[in-house]
């Protein structure tokens, strides 16, 4: 299978110790689609300290997100299979494994809410590298036209999916609003 992003583009833009690699996940109440197992496992997913892929500090942590978030609420019917990606903007991603979609997650009053950001892996680990190399660019000294270039990049991932953008609350616009203002 082909890929936008290559593990080189991957490991370039996070270096070595950046990516995080899964073994293909072969448990039968979860069944990984397997263009999203064979890029986990061949290409990995970013470590950063803006993204991270890991789903909790110590290596035994559960990956499932009903384990997960047993102790934060209800989790609806249609998620109990689905697997913790990581945190991004401050916010639990999660793959459903059959149809490959990555998901923000957010604490309802009663139960987990869910939102499509991505519509596969692939497109999760194109958007997190494009955005690692366009910080890298600016911190680099050249960030001249700042708000031009993140608009840019908004346009290239949208153009590969809409999804990251396609919510006004989406974590991308929080995350692209505070690299125009220089929080980032």
């Amino acid at each position: 299978m082909n890929f936008v992003v290559s593990p080189d583009d991957v490991r370039t833009a996070f270096g070595l110790t950046g990516v995080v690699y899964f073994p293909r996940y072969s448990n039968p109440h979860n069944q990984m689609n397997d263009r999203a197992a064979l890029l986990l496992s061949s290409i990995g997913l970013p470590d950063t300290e803006w993204f991270s892929s890991k789903a909790g500090l110590r290596a035994d942590d559960s990956i499932n997100l009903s384990e997960w978030y047993a102790d934060k609420g209800t989790v609806p019917k249609e998620c109990h299979d689905w697997l913790v990606l990581g945190m991004f903007a401050d916010t639990t991603l999660a793959l459903a494994p059959d149809r490959g979609t990555v998901y923000a997650l957010g604490d309802g009053e009663t139960h987990l809410i869910y939102t499509a950001i991505h519509r596969d892996v692939e497109s999760l680990v194109y958007s997190l590298t494009r955005f690692q190399l366009l910080q890298q660019e600016l911190e680099g000294g050249d960030g001249e036209d700042k708000e031009g270039r993140v608009d840019a990049l908004r346009a290239a991932i949208t153009a590969f999916d809409p999804l990251p953008f396609a919510d006004e609350d989406s974590q991308w616009h929080l995350t692209f609003e505070e690299v125009i203002d220089g929080i980032w």
